[in-house]
């Protein structure tokens, strides 16, 4: 029986990063969502902390090795986070991008 489990709950400005990771571990078999990832839109109706939004594992089973990615995954990109230039279509990105959000160049 699959249970859902929550991953890692993401500050208010890293909802693009909550829907990034949401796709990486996507690709690798990992089957998740993103709650709250509209609430921001009710601030000040509901307490600030519950409008983050939050990465959850809908098979819990499937938990472990999607802890593992995920710190994986954020170890590496916050080594680099300086933000880039896109050499095909010069689109200025934030550091934890991999690859450009406007032509998919992947970064150097």
């Amino acid at each position: 029986m699959e249970k859902l489990k929550k991953l890692h709950t993401f500050s208010l400005w890293e909802r693009p990063l909550a829907g990034l990771l949401k796709e990486i571990l996507a690709k690798e078999g990992i089957a998740c969502l993103v709650r709250n990832e509209n609430l921001f839109a009710a601030m000040g109706e509901i307490p600030l902390i519950e409008c983050y939004p939050e990465l959850w594992v809908i098979d819990d089973e499937t938990l472990p090795r999607a802890k593992l990615l995920l710190d994986g995954w954020l170890k590496n990109s916050s080594l680099d986070a300086t933000p880039w230039v896109c050499p095909d279509c010069h689109e200025r990105l934030d550091g934890h991008f991999g690859a450009c959000w406007s032509c998919g160049r992947q970064r150097e």
